[in-house]
């Protein structure tokens, strides 16, 4: 009997611990702050990013956009720490949410994320930071977390009535 709590809890803690490494390798990136964010098609939009030093550069491939490269500088900057660009949304650019992504002069990696509205100009909701950060409902991944809280509860039950079956407390 024992020998079943050890197992189930390493068990456990190997799945803990595999769930939680793709977070940690999620802070190996830089980040590029995109303005505005949501951007219309046809539109500019500024990057920024702190995370190449002093003095940097960046070459950020916007390809996603079908925006080709981008060149981010420090040169003509008050903040030395930052480098910056300008990228232009083609007006083609269909609404969603793409990723870009670049290496910096430093050697670090940094991404961000354009967002592209439908319409004339951005409407919707504000956020207010309360609730989630996804654009969709996830169907995939909500019926994941069922499936493993479901697990998580068959195993307790099996658990609690193997011990009553066993006579033991």
């Amino acid at each position: 009997m024992r020998s079943t709590r050890v197992l189930t809890g390493a068990a456990l803690s190997v799945a803990a611990l595999g769930l939680s490494t793709s977070a940690a390798f999620a802070g190996d990136f830089g980040k590029i702050e995109v303005t505005p964010n949501p951007v219309q098609a046809g539109k500019t939009v500024n990057l920024n990013s702190s995370d190449c030093g002093k003095n940097g550069s960046a070459t950020v491939d916007a390809s996603t956009l079908g925006a080709g490269k981008v060149t981010l500088s420090s040169k003509g900057q008050t903040h030395t720490e930052n480098v910056q660009g300008s990228l232009r949304v083609p007006a083609s650019t269909k609404p969603g949410n793409y990723g870009i992504g670049g290496k910096c002069s430093n050697g670090r990696e940094i991404t961000g994320t354009v967002r592209v509205a439908s319409g004339s100009t951005p409407h919707g909701k504000t956020r207010t930071g309360i609730g989630t950060t996804s654009d969709g409902t996830g169907a995939t991944e909500i019926a994941a977390g069922a499936g493993v809280l479901l697990a998580a509860a068959a195993g307790g039950v099996w658990m609690v009535r193997r011990r009553r079956a066993d006579g033991s407390a």
